[in-house]
């Protein structure tokens, strides 16, 4: 209550540095929530085989390694799982030109050709590799990481979440697709890298190669990111909000090495010299002066649209402060995000900075000569990594710590730019969700852009696209209940009646965004609408 108090000061505060007539003269428009379009009847489903395909993919441990041979860490686990993909949808191996690209012909490229070869392809992204399970951890799980076991309603194990689960829905959707005899009139291709948990290079960035080198530019790219959080948003919104990410931060590593002359350990100096007193006031100075906070597109756009389902107090503030963007109002919306919410807001408006591996002393006996840092940087669009390591050398000047610090070369990314949340595309993914994710009475889900704080490999296709990338995954977590925290972490989960949705929602997809439209009788099953909503009202309990 304490932190929504002081969120509702400083909004206030703000908003009224605004102009009072502009205020007036949009109060109508911020309270109006947009009607929901008609429910999508999903095609006729086996939920039960079409689970199991999925739960299968999660018994193969394909886990990445940055420093192994392809990047696999077990290739003949990549090998069987390449075998169990092309078993499970015959049709698609079949029917569809699937070409095996990548180090070690490990990544796949499909390719559905359209009825029109002038409009340029839709692609499709996700990925076959996982992160590996904490060695020491595996009793941990309540069901084993491997085992894609179905209980408590959850598939569990390593990749459920990310994301076998998007893999295997877009395939069961082109199976079905295939198996009912329609076909799109735009290309439709479907990516799976390798290795996109250690940065993507050798499966998406060689995909990307093999487009490039055949002249394809890309109508837009619908990869992993955002989610649907059942239980809302707040203090923005309580009801379902769907997360699609319209950008992604950039990334960098800085190397930071202080260096001391060392000595005997029982005659520590006492002048600040050592290199356990320049490392104390180096992160104290970064703790103290953190990176500029500011406010821009994707959040702004973020703002204005939870306005409408935002409370009554909130709502005209949200919607104008958006749109009027003074530079007090940036300003102080900033502050908020980054002292009053979370870390994960706290990271949509700055760059974020955190010290992740720590280099140092070679016997218990002997000061240290020289400690090395490495700081992993999160970039927001519009940001360089020059100007962070301006940043840091300023505030180890600012603590009296002579450090040496770079950049660490080959291991960083620009911020992508800022896919339009008014365009055609965010604007047919938002109907895809609102039609497959309804709750009986209840307004429509809201669909929200939002700036993606980690990385995809999307950010390899995206040159090749003229209508940008699109970051949305169809399954919901319950934020407060700790699902959102499961990826990548012990007991990795997701919930199993969310997949038939999921395979519903890429099925409406394929129609919206690649078309010809494929009207389902009413009576052919709102079996993954009425599961997801089902799943929406469960979570907002």
């Amino acid at each position: 209550m304490g932190s929504a108090f002081r969120l509702l000061t400083i909004l206030l505060v703000g908003c009224l540095a605004a102009k009072l007539g502009y205020l007036y003269r949009h109060a109508k428009n911020a309270s109006e929530i947009p009607s929901s379009p008609p429910a999508f009847g999903c095609p006729k489903l086996d939920e039960a085989a079409a689970l199991g395909r999925f739960r299968r993919l999660i018994t193969f441990p394909t886990v990445s390694n940055v420093s192994a041979p392809d990047h696999v860490a077990n290739p003949q686990a990549f090998h069987d799982l390449l075998a169990a993909l092309e078993e499970s949808y015959p049709r698609v191996w079949q029917q569809l030109n699937v070409e095996a690209v990548g180090s070690g012909g490990l990544s796949r490229l499909i390719t559905w050709a359209g009825s029109d070869p002038a409009l340029p392809p839709i692609l499709f992204v996700s990925h076959l590799d996982v992160v590996p399970v904490t060695p020491g951890t595996e009793d941990e799980w309540t069901h084993p990481p491997w085992s894609g076991a179905l209980a408590g309603g959850f598939v569990w194990g390593r990749g459920s979440l990310d994301t076998k689960f998007s893999a295997a829905a877009l395939l069961e959707a082109a199976e079905g697709a295939l198996a009912a005899g329609w076909a799109p009139e735009r290309t439709i291709m479907l990516a799976f890298g390798h290795d996109e948990e250690v940065g993507g290079a050798l499966g998406a960035g060689a995909i990307a190669q093999l487009l490039r080198s055949r002249g394809v530019e890309l109508e837009v790219v619908v990869d992993e990111g955002g989610v649907v959080l059942m239980d809302g948003l707040r203090p923005f919104s309580s009801g379902p909000v769907a997360l699609v990410g319209t950008a992604e931060k950039g990334y960098v590593n800085l190397e930071v090495v202080v260096r001391s002359p060392g000595g005997h350990s029982a005659m520590p100096p006492i002048d600040g010299s050592s290199v356990a007193s320049q490392l104390g006031r180096l992160l104290t100075a970064l703790a103290l002066l953190p990176a500029p906070s500011r406010l821009a597109a994707p959040v702004t756009d973020m703002l204005g649209a939870l306005a409408p389902a935002a409370p009554a107090w909130m709502r005209l503030l949200l919607a104008n402060c958006e749109q009027e963007r003074s530079w007090l109002v940036n300003r102080l919306l900033a502050f908020a995000f980054r002292r009053l919410l979370s870390g994960e807001t706290a990271a949509m408006v700055g760059d974020s900075l955190a010290l992740t591996m720590l280099q140092s002393g070679v016997a218990y006996n002997v000061l240290p000569q020289e400690a090395r840092l490495n700081f992993n940087v999160r970039l927001l669009p519009g940001s360089s990594p020059e100007a962070m390591l301006a940043h840091l050398r300023s505030a180890a000047g600012w603590a009296g710590v002579d450090a040496e610090v770079t950049a660490v070369k080959g291991m960083g990314w620009s911020a992508s730019n800022v896919t339009s949340a008014q365009g055609p595309h965010f604007r047919a993914l938002r109907r895809v969700i609102q039609e497959t994710w309804r709750q009986e009475g209840k307004p429509p889900v809201l669909v929200v852009p939002f700036l993606l704080t980690g990385a995809t490999d999307s950010r390899h296709y995206a040159a090749l696209s003229r209508g940008g990338v699109l970051r949305f995954v169809p399954f919901g977590v319950n934020k407060a209940a700790g699902e959102l925290g499961l990826l990548h972490a012990t007991n990795e989960r997701v919930r199993a009646q969310h997949f038939a949705a999921a395979v519903c929602a890429y099925t409406r997809a394929f129609q919206l965004m690649a078309g010809p439209p494929a009207p389902v009788a009413a009576g052919d099953a709102g079996v993954g609408v009425a599961g997801a909503a089902g799943a929406a009202g469960e979570g907002s309990a």
